[in-house]
């Protein structure tokens, strides 16, 4: 079976069990908790896929890499997932749900780089611009990057303006190498 499809199946499923049971929320929590987990510790998927460890154990790894205390349809999931022998999709899985219950809920991502802290006023206004172009809700990943100098980039679905210092000054430096190569 394609590595592609699977995530693709179990998401679904996992989203209309969670959706049944009126528990989607709490799933998506669960499923954010878990890909972070897989950021973090680089090695939760090879414990997962060991072949040594008893599904008692993964089980246990699964729900405290999930955060601990979880709903009964991320553990009816889960359970489903070992008895099937899929927890080395986990993480696609989850990264799946996450995009499915986006669109379900009409919840874009958003990505807001600058060079320091921006007071909430700022912040506010800008989800709120956001907001009202997409017709839906923001999450917004705040990252702090000195190299941009000042002003800010922001990303959208795949949208990226790019209002800082180092853009411009790397725009001003194309636009001067292309004026010089028509010169010379």
């Amino acid at each position: 079976m394609n590595t592609g499809l699977i995530p693709v199946r179990y998401a679904k499923a996992l989203l209309d069990f969670a959706n049944v049971s009126k528990e989607q929320d709490r799933v998506y929590t669960e499923a954010k908790s878990m890909t972070r987990s897989y950021i973090q510790f680089s090695e939760l998927k090879t414990v997962l896929d060991n072949p040594v460890l008893a599904n008692a154990e993964k089980r246990k790894i699964i729900f405290l890499a999930a955060g601990g205390n979880v709903s009964k349809p991320f553990e009816r999931f889960v359970d489903l997932i070992l008895e099937n022998n899929r927890e080395k999709h986990l993480h696609e899985i989850a990264l799946k749900y996450i995009d499915l219950y986006r669109k379900q809920k009409n919840i874009h991502f958003g990505k807001l780089t600058t060079a320091a802290e921006v007071n909430k006023t700022v912040e506010a206004k800008l989800m709120t611009l956001i907001e009202n172009t997409t017709g839906g809700t923001v999450e917004m990943e705040k990252v702090i990057d000195p190299e941009i100098l000042g002003g800010f980039m922001f990303e959208v679905d795949f949208v990226r303006w790019d209002a800082s210092v180092s853009g411009q000054l790397r725009r001003i430096r194309q636009e001067y190498i292309e004026k010089n190569k028509k010169t010379v």
